[in-house]
């Protein structure tokens, strides 16, 4: 393929709620956003997982039908997010010796991780990616990149990404039942912090939050590298079903309240609201709402706050937290988790620049889709003008050896 040719990339974004897919071009060094969008799942999906295929493959379906419609383009290769507390990240190490003190090659690289994997990961798990965080040429630490170091051995410390068998196998067939390859599965927050965070920030140390509807996913990044990955099984439909109990509603005008008139200031007001919602009288006062709003968010963000307590980074991330997800749209949501676990917060807002129709992704509910086909972008595995998948021949990350499996 000529390199004067554009190129493109596609992220699908599978919630338990909605199906988000976005699509950019690239083209001479300017990315632009073509294509969006957003379907709502009629169910097959419980905290991230897809329990019945029936929901989830009408949903992508309608959505790729949109994106192909808008881009002009058939796309059929894809990054694919991947949620729910089975996804996480533990560390390991392996060292190999490298022939004759020669320079250190690609291969011995790929050497390197494939011994690295061995006994970490166990059957039932895939690996997604594995993230080297510190190399050692000879006794000589501190090594981000050995590659053309001369040296007699090579020791790695690394974060392997990993998730179950089964789920892995679902995402492949839901998107294959919508006529799509994916190329990778990522989890959801590492493929947001691809769109929001920069390496500045990574470098510094922070945490970036992924509030979705059935799931809150929690990813450290610090010494520019993802050092912890966890997965709760709580979000934004809780402070729903909290408030449908609360407030005697069902669950679909209980959504509704929480989206018109929910602000997480928390403004104290006993004025009594009767309105009207799908034909249905609802009255509730503002401080009844605001109660019930404010415990959960307490919950959800102390166990955020608990998650890096445990794994040691609580008080070392000046960047502290970055929000994105469906969940992050909540009115000063950022102000009421900094008055809550006294760090930096922020909602996550894109740090790359894109053209096209961005405006219609610029939220944090895009975050995740809109990184994913930017990690498609990093990996050189764009599609060409046919929406075919041809490798460019770019920079090819370390999440490439779990491309395809």
């Amino acid at each position: 393929m000529n390199d004067q040719s554009p190129h493109f990339m596609l992220g699908i974004d599978v919630g338990t709620q909605y199906i988000r897919a976005v699509a950019l071009s690239e083209y001479l060094g300017e990315i632009s956003v073509i294509a969006n969008a957003e379907v709502r799942n009629n169910g097959g999906m419980s905290k991230g997982v897809i329990t019945n295929l029936s929901g989830p493959v009408p949903a992508l379906q309608r959505a790729m039908l949109e994106i192909d419609k808008i881009s002009g383009k058939s796309l059929d290769n894809a990054y694919t997010s991947i949620n729910g507390s089975h996804v996480g990240a533990v560390k390991t190490q392996g060292m190999i010796s490298i022939m004759g003190g020669e320079a250190i090659s690609n291969n011995d690289l790929g050497r390197i991780r494939e011994i690295s994997l061995a006994g970490v990961i166990p059957n039932n798990r895939e690996a997604l990616a594995i993230i080297p965080l510190n190399y050692t040429v000879d006794g000589q630490s501190g090594i981000r990149d050995p590659l053309g170091m001369n040296g007699m051995k090579l020791e790695m410390q690394a974060s392997v990404v990993s998730a179950l068998t089964p789920s892995c196998v679902n995402l492949r067939k839901l998107t294959g039942e919508a006529g799509i390859e994916t190329d990778r599965i990522v989890p959801t927050a590492m493929a947001a912090a691809r769109l929001v965070l920069t390496e500045q920030q990574k470098e510094n140390g922070v945490a970036l939050v992924d509030f979705g509807a059935s799931t809150t996913s929690v990813a450290v990044f610090m010494d520019g590298f993802l050092q912890h990955y966890e997965v709760l099984n709580a979000g934004a439909n809780n402070i729903t079903n909290d408030l449908a109990i609360g407030l005697a509603v069902n669950p679909s005008i209980a959504e509704e309240i929480k989206l018109r008139y929910v602000s997480a200031d928390f403004p104290e007001s006993d004025r009594q609201i009767t309105t009207k919602i799908a034909d249905e009288t609802v009255s509730f006062t503002k401080d009844e709402v605001n109660q019930i709003v404010r415990e959960r968010l307490i919950d959800i963000f102390e166990r955020v706050e608990k998650i890096l307590k445990t794994a040691g980074y609580a008080q070392k991330l000046p960047e502290g937290l970055v929000i994105v997800g469906g969940g992050a749209m909540m009115r000063n949501l950022d102000k009421f988790v900094k008055d809550l676990l006294g760090m930096a917060v922020r909602i996550g807002t894109s740090e790359v620049k894109l053209g096209g129709v961005y405006d219609l992704v610029d939220n944090p509910k895009y975050a995740t889709a809109v990184g994913l086909a930017l990690m498609m972008m990093d990996d050189g595995m764009m599609l060409g003008e046919t929406g075919h998948e041809s490798e460019s021949g770019g920079f090819f990350s370390i999440f490439n050896i779990f491309r395809k499996k």
